[in-house]
C-alpha cells in the first residue's frame, strides 16, 4: 500500500493527473475486496488534494466548480449505494472497462474533444465525475474534460479541479462510511499509505523538470489497458 501510494501521488505529481487510476490499477489486485481498493484510493486522494486546495485557494474559479458539485454531490452517494450492493465480479468487470475505456479515450481523444464552458455541461461533467467517483475513485477524466475548456490559464484550472476532487473526495468518504465501507483496517491502510503518498509527491517535485510527462502518461494509459484486461478476462 505504501508503494502504491508513492507510485501514484508520483505520478500525480509528474504528469498532474492519475492518482486515482494509478492506484485502481493495483490495489485491487491484492486487497480482499475493489470497494476496499477504492475506498482507500479516496484517503489518498483526500490528502493531496485537501493541501493543494489549501496552498492554491486564491486561484480557485468558484464559479466554475458550483455546478460540477452540485452535480457530484447527487450521483456520488447513488453510486457509493450501487457499489455497496454489487457483487465483487460485476465491479471487477465493470472496473476493469472503466479502465480500458478511459485508456483509449487518452490515448487517441484526449486532444482531439472539447466542451464548451457552459453550466449544463458543467452538470454533465459532475454527474459523470460523481458517479466514477462513487464507484471506482476515478471521477478525475470528465472533470479534466470540462475545466481544461472552462478555466482561462493553468494554475486556474489546477487550483479548481484540487477544490473540486477535495470536496467531492471528502464527500465519497462520507458516504462510503454510511454505507459500511469503512473498517479500522482500511483507515490504517490509508493513512499509512499517505506516507508513501508524501514520498512520492517530493521526489516528483524534484525531477519534474527532468522527466518526460508525456511518455510517463503513455506509461500509465498502457498499464491501464493491462490491468482492465487482467481484471476482465
Amino acid at each position: 500500500v505504501i508503494l502504491v501510494g508513492f507510485g501514484a501521488a508520483f505520478v500525480q505529481r509528474v504528469s498532474g493527473f492519475g492518482l486515482g487510476i494509478f492506484t485502481m490499477m493495483f490495489l485491487p489486485h491484492f486487497l480482499p475486496s475493489h470497494t476496499a481498493a477504492a475506498t482507500i484510493s479516496c484517503i489518498f486522494s483526500c490528502y493531496t488534494t485537501t493541501f493543494n486546495s489549501i496552498r492554491y485557494r486564491k486561484n480557485v474559479a468558484y464559479k466554475t466548480a458550483i455546478p460540477m458539485l452540485a452535480a457530484a454531490l447527487i450521483s456520488i452517494p447513488i453510486a457509493v449505494y450501487f457499489a455497496a450492493k454489487v457483487s465483487a465480479k460485476i465491479f471487477e468487470i465493470l472496473l476493469g472497462s472503466v479502465l480500458v475505456i478511459l485508456s483509449i479515450y487518452f490515448l487517441f481523444f484526449n486532444k482531439k474533444i472539447k466542451i464548451k464552458p457552459t453550466v449544463p455541461n458543467g452538470i454533465v461533467a459532475g454527474t459523470l465525475g460523481g458517479a466514477l467517483n462513487g464507484l471506482f475513485s476515478t471521477g478525475g477524466p470528465p472533470a479534466v474534460l470540462y475545466l481544461t475548456s472552462a478555466t482561462p490559464d493553468n494554475i486556474t484550472y489546477f487550483a479548481t479541479i484540487q477544490f473540486y476532487f477535495c470536496l467531492t473526495n471528502l464527500y465519497s468518504i462520507a458516504n462510503r462510511a454510511i454505507n459500511g465501507m469503512i473498517t479500522a483496517d482500511l483507515i490504517l491502510y490509508g493513512l499509512v499509505g499517505i506516507i508513501g503518498c508524501i514520498g512520492g509527491d517530493l521526489l516528483g517535485r524534484k525531477v519534474f523538470d527532468k522527466l518526460d510527462a508525456k511518455k510517463l502518461k503513455y506509461v500509465i494509459y498502457i498499464g491501464m489497458i493491462i490491468s482492465g484486461v487482467l481484471m476482465l478476462f
